[in-house]
């Protein structure tokens, strides 16, 4: 179906990217879509895309941003800068141009800008979005990731220059960055936090026009004046919730489904008569242990046999079906500040080893009976019952507990720390380690959502601290040691890097594990 919007001109964009496997495409026309539709370096009218999971919220700042909602977010609101998947730079969206220190960014914004609805966007606007994210009363667990473990100190608007500034009280190395993951909720959002839920108020490239909840969501391109060319992105968007691999699959060989990303063993009977691309996460699915004083794991040598016991290329190919990649650095290779070298820092494989060590630990035949509460959830697939099979053959009394992400995620986050092991998905829009120090240090507190397992690593706080106040290779160097001295004292154990294959015959763009790039869709030749 043609769009009916005309498009008298198209400027072409480059379309390969670091993160992105782009090859000649087979042949074909997507499920929204006839031959027309796919001019090769323009974006289609339309497309139909497959969210794996609903949206849980439209308040950014509130979301437990599972693919389903950050999908959504990049097409109904718009943010300061944008990180560019092919270089890594960052480029202008809303800003044009901006001054960053480890303390303080000055960014000056486009002239023009509006919501969705039509609504005039000033600096007041956008610096009122970006206060609520910074308040500590909005309880959003982005605070802490965007604005550093001090917070903000100041944030000032001048309507007249178009400017906002933001200061933050402690350094922060990564600011820019957060200014690519702040998303503008428009002044009604503000106004109504409660109603936004439900009803977006953004200030992206795409408003909703139609929607039933977790089902169907479609959505037109309006001419946002933050698109630096408005033909740049699709005419219409038509996302639909769809949480089982296998039918996403089966919709996309039907051609119901232009882009359907494929988390597991599903993508192997496509992977032979259709391209795709790859979409790798930021972070890697680590093992991760409560340490409160009272819990099993708060002893180091109880994680040390437990990360024997595991074997990151079983667990990858029982959680992912073979899709993802084994893991020996939670920062991975597509990150800033991966550090090759601490690959071989953390403890190997060795079943053996494993159960002599939980022997002499006290544990065992003839010695104390150890029980491990773990966690696990649905899109793991098989990967918690393998992980529990490995404990119990070491000697470990396993009980395992299995619900939604969302389940898990409330009792990890919870106060009762009723679990003792999960691997827990690490995963990040941000392609910086910063992310670990608001889950893993002291620095920001000990309970809600900063160190949900408690841990302890004087060593890790030390060059953390350090790296948010460097820049350069200084600030690589000290990520690189806070991560080895996670690895060392085995406060975690990398395991499983999370891959998505995106099947889109005649369809090209840049993608992450958890988001393509809308800007980016191209047809092919």
């Amino acid at each position: 179906m043609i769009s009916p919007r005309t498009r008298p001109w198209r400027r072409t964009v480059g379309l390969a990217g670091a993160l992105v496997l782009s090859t000649s495409i087979l042949a074909a026309c997507g499920g929204s879509s006839d031959e027309g539709d796919r001019v090769a370096g323009e974006a289609p009218d339309s497309v139909v895309m497959d969210l794996r999971n609903d949206p849980d919220t439209f308040d950014p700042f509130l979301t437990a941003a599972d693919q389903g909602a950050v999908q959504m977010y990049e097409a109904i609101y718009d943010t300061p800068v944008r990180r560019d998947m092919k270089t890594g730079e960052y480029v202008p969206a809303m800003a044009t141009e901006w001054e960053v220190t480890t303390t303080k960014i000055d960014m000056t914004f486009k002239e023009g800008l509006t919501c969705a609805d039509g609504t005039k966007l000033t600096a007041t606007d956008i610096a009122n979005s970006m206060k609520r994210l910074a308040d500590p009363k909005t309880g959003s667990i982005y605070t802490g990731r965007l604005f550093g473990a001090g917070g903000v100190k100041e944030i000032v608007a001048d309507d007249a220059a178009n400017t906002v500034s933001i200061e933050v009280n402690d350094p922060h190395s990564d600011l820019l960055d957060s200014m690519s993951t702040a998303f503008v909720i428009c002044p009604k959002g503000l106004q109504d936090t409660e109603k936004l839920a439900t009803e977006p108020q953004g200030s992206g490239p795409y408003k909703i026009t139609s929607l039933k909840r977790g089902d169907t969501y479609e959505l037109e391109a309006w001419g946002s004046p933050a698109l630096e060319d408005p033909e740049s992105v699709p005419d219409k968007i038509t996302f639909r919730v769809i949480t089982n691999d296998a039918t996403r699959a089966n919709l996309f060989e039907t051609g119901e489904t232009d882009i359907a990303g494929i988390l597991g063993r599903d993508s192997e009977r496509l992977e032979g008569s259709h391209e795709f691309i790859q979409g790798k996460a930021f972070e890697a699915d680590s093992l991760t242990f409560n340490q409160r004083p009272e819990a099993p794991m708060s002893d180091e040598r109880l994680r040390r046999v437990v990360a024997q016991a595991i074997d990151a290329a079983a667990y990858t190919k029982a959680a992912s079906f073979g899709v993802g990649e084994p893991a020996n650095t939670v920062v991975t290779p597509n990150m800033d500040c991966y550090t090759e070298s601490n690959g071989e820092l953390g403890l190997k494989y060795d079943p053996d080893q494993a159960k002599a060590d939980l022997e002499a630990a006290g544990y065992g035949p003839g010695g104390k009976k150890l029980t491990v509460r773990l966690l696990g959830y649905d899109v793991q697939n098989s990967g918690p019952d393998y992980v529990a099979d490995a404990l119990r053959k070491i000697g470990i009394d396993v009980k395992v507990t299995n619900g939604t992400q969302a389940q898990a995620g409330a009792i990890v986050y919870g106060d009762e720390g009723d679990w003792d092991v999960i691997v827990f998905p690490y995963l990040s829009a941000a392609p910086h380690p910063y992310p670990l120090v608001t889950k893993m240090s002291s620095n920001l507190g000990e309970g809600g959502s900063y160190n949900f397992g408690r841990t302890r690593n004087d060593d890790f706080d030390k060059f953390s601290a350090v790296a948010t106040s460097s820049l350069g290779e200084e600030r690589c160097e000290n990520w690189g040691k806070a991560e080895a001295a996670l690895l060392e004292q085995t406060n975690l154990v990398p395991l499983l890097w999370p891959i998505a294959n995106y099947y889109a015959d005649g369809l090209t763009f840049n993608a992450t594990y958890r988001t393509v790039d809308l800007r980016t869709i191209r047809g092919t030749e």
